[in-house]
């Protein structure tokens, strides 16, 4: 029942046909609290983060160079809901706006003679385009405006029109390192109505992203039956494989192969063209529909799905380091991580079970291109084990001794909470990436963190092996781990450690690792 209400809720309603004949439309610039909600917000903090985010959304535009977007309503959301205090906001919002270009880049302060409409708005799609953001964002603040953000989301992203004839939002949306989903991610969890305008006129900026992996009409087919495992106590998907047993085929495959030589300079968009070569998308294509969203079993299905893509994401972030080296963590491989914080805020936004369905599987595919970009790096839990559970910040070691009257003593670490430092300390981390990333890995702990060792959902095989090597002793401390690494790769910048760097030089490759190149 639910699958189709919200989709028909929408055709029943009776609207003007062009949304120019409706006035533009400024929506509130209010936020609530996120879904961590870190101590510290206040009324003042509040308020800049209101004002801060409105005078972006109407000021900047959303890409500031050519596949390069703004990342400053990321990071004051970010450090709002971790805390952070008004007079911090304001220093992020100083500094990030610095590279931001006007809303219309030409310098005009008017719309299109022809204002966006319901009849022409897929007409201006795609980068080339992007003079028309601002009026892109003013007709969808005009639709959320008359008929809410839920039935915007299923025109405008999910309905066959907004995907036939080469409209393609669902792919414009996952395009762009997912930016477009992490915009609307941000909008849907603070409750924004107008920063989702915004998302959904960046997503019309974008290209689509790799059609050849997508078969939209069978995104939503549930065939495949639960697979029955010899050990009762592996959990398993509902139906079809497991994320990390899909990722083994990948790593397996024959076809999904590195492009060779390795080229350190080569451009993402080089390696993309290169990477849809050989038969690529075919079996991208055929791995990614082994991942059965079943509906029918509910909100825990939805959660299960939710938890595959953190434990995946995660150690595609923290664990493809080699053994014995000082680890890397790859840029592109880390916003995968980033935007599945937002998957949750987004399921709970889209009215319909079908179109849910089709979010988490159009994620899927994105997964595998990226993991084909960055050389097919592989997890290996061990190395992701090996981190501390209990990082320290590197002036940590001269704490002073506790009265002796306390309970413990902060410099045992058995007797220590890193988070509350890796969060006080991340709020100041200059670049954007950083706290989202640490925010990501916060929920992550938060939900999983007391699973034990090969728990979690598809460790094993339904023959009982491992679907990787050690991954048997993984357990929800991958987290903290994970966060650690971030911090230290990243740098403790409060704590006097110079500011790190992601690595971009697609690590899946050995001689990535001989080279560092980009």
């Amino acid at each position: 029942m639910q699958r189709t209400t919200g989709r028909l809720l929408y055709l029943r309603t009776s609207l003007p046909t062009s949304a120019s004949a409706m006035p533009r439309t400024r929506l509130p610039p209010t936020i609530r609290q996120g879904i961590l909600n870190f101590p510290g917000a206040t009324p003042e903090s509040k308020a800049a983060a209101e004002r801060l985010l409105e005078e972006d959304r109407q000021q900047h535009h959303s890409l500031y160079r050519a596949g390069f977007h703004n990342h400053l309503s990321h990071h004051i959301l970010a450090a709002y809901d971790l805390g952070a205090p008004a007079k911090l906001l304001q220093t992020i919002y100083d500094e990030e706006k610095k590279a931001l270009r006007p809303i219309r880049p030409d310098g005009s302060d008017t719309t299109k003679a022809e204002p966006i409409n319901r009849e022409n708005w897929t007409q201006y799609l795609g980068p080339q385009h992007d003079q028309q953001y601002a009026d892109y964002l003013a007709f969808f603040s005009d639709e959320i405006a008359n008929i809410g953000v839920g039935q915007v989301l299923e025109r405008y992203l999910f309905s066959p029109a907004a995907n036939g004839n080469g409209t393609h939002m669902l792919l414009r949306f996952v395009s762009g390192a997912v930016h477009p989903l992490i915009q609307t991610g941000y909008a849907v969890e603070f409750g924004s109505d107008a920063m989702v305008a915004q998302a959904l006129a960046q997503a019309a900026m974008h290209d689509v992203f790799a059609p050849e992996l997508y078969d939209l009409k069978d995104l939503s087919d549930q065939s495949g039956e639960k697979e029955a495992s010899a050990d009762p106590t592996h959990r398993q998907p509902s139906r079809g494989k497991s994320l990390l047993s899909i990722l083994r085929e990948a790593y397996d495959s024959d076809i999904l192969h590195p492009v060779m030589p390795y080229d350190p300079n080569a451009l993402l968009s080089k390696r993309q063209r290169d990477a849809l070569q050989g038969g690529r998308p075919e079996e991208i294509k055929r791995l990614a529909s082994l991942w059965k969203v079943d509906v029918s079993k509910g909100q825990q299905e939805l959660d299960d799905k939710v938890e595959e893509l953190f434990w995946v994401t995660t150690l595609l972030l923290a664990g493809t380091s080699k053994v014995g080296r000082t680890p890397r963590l790859d840029f592109f491989l880390m916003h995968l991580l980033n935007a599945t914080l937002f998957v949750p805020s987004l399921l709970n936004a889209i009215p319909s079970l079908e179109s849910k369905a089709l979010l988490l599987r159009a994620l899927i595919p994105v997964i595998l291109n990226y993991l084909i970009l960055r050389g097919r790096p592989r997890i290996n839990p061990d190395v992701l084990m090996s981190y501390t559970a209990v990082p320290r910040p590197p002036a940590s070691q001269g704490l002073p001794q506790p009265d002796t009257s306390a309970l413990g003593d902060l410099r045992d670490d058995e007797a220590y909470n890193p988070w509350p430092v890796i969060i006080e300390s991340v709020l100041y981390a200059p670049d954007a990436h950083t706290v989202k990333a640490i925010r990501a890995l916060y929920y992550a702990a938060q939900r999983y963190g007391t699973t034990p060792s090969g728990g979690a959902l598809g460790a094993f095989q339904t023959t009982g092996k491992e679907t990787h090597e050690g991954i048997r002793n993984v357990d929800g401390t991958i987290f903290v781990r994970a966060a650690g690494a971030v911090m230290d790769v990243l740098g403790w910048v409060s704590y006097g450690q110079k500011e790190g760097s992601w690595d971009r030089s697609g690590l899946g490759w050995d001689d990535a690792w001989k080279t560092g190149g980009q």
